[in-house]
């Protein structure tokens, strides 16, 4: 996904291909999505409010589609390499590695689907731009739904 998009160089220092106008905010159905143009997803603009262990930011997901947030009943966790496609590589106005048409109030974490050992899941901090394992149990971390736009 990483090489066809030409979205990051794996030289340092080495001007990135990335997308103009990558990202566009929508509200649809009263919910505020942001699309992807180059990868073809629709992310939530704002995280959860609230950090979350691994069950419960699964059950949100659920609860998103009971109600079809934004039209779509098909939302879920995105998996590792798809939370890594916000990662931006210097931080926004509000110090945070995701592009800022996210909304900034999510300051910490974001669950993946993409798990480690059983006990463990990756997900990615935006505070300083990397992603790591963390227990499933007994982590607290942001949730921002993904979908593909058909």
């Amino acid at each position: 996904m990483f090489a066809e998009s030409s979205l990051y160089d794996t030289l340092p220092e080495v001007k990135s291909h990335g997308a103009t106008n990558r990202f566009v905010a929508k509200t649809l159905h009263r919910d505020e999505v942001v699309v992807d143009r180059t990868t073809g997803l629709m992310w939530q603009q704002a995280s959860s409010s609230q950090l979350m262990v691994y069950s419960l930011a699964l059950e949100w997901i659920n609860s998103l589609n009971k109600r079809s947030f934004a039209g779509f009943n098909d939302w879920r966790l995105p998996t590792l390499e798809e939370a890594e496609t916000l990662i931006e590589r210097s931080p926004n106005s509000a110090g945070l590695y995701i592009d800022p048409v996210f909304n900034s109030k999510q300051r910490s974490w974001m669950w993946t689907s993409d798990r480690g050992e059983a006990d463990s899941a990756w997900y990615v901090n935006f505070n300083y731009g990397y992603s790591k394992l963390n227990r499933i149990k007994s982590g607290n971390n942001h949730v921002r739904a993904v979908r593909l736009r058909l």
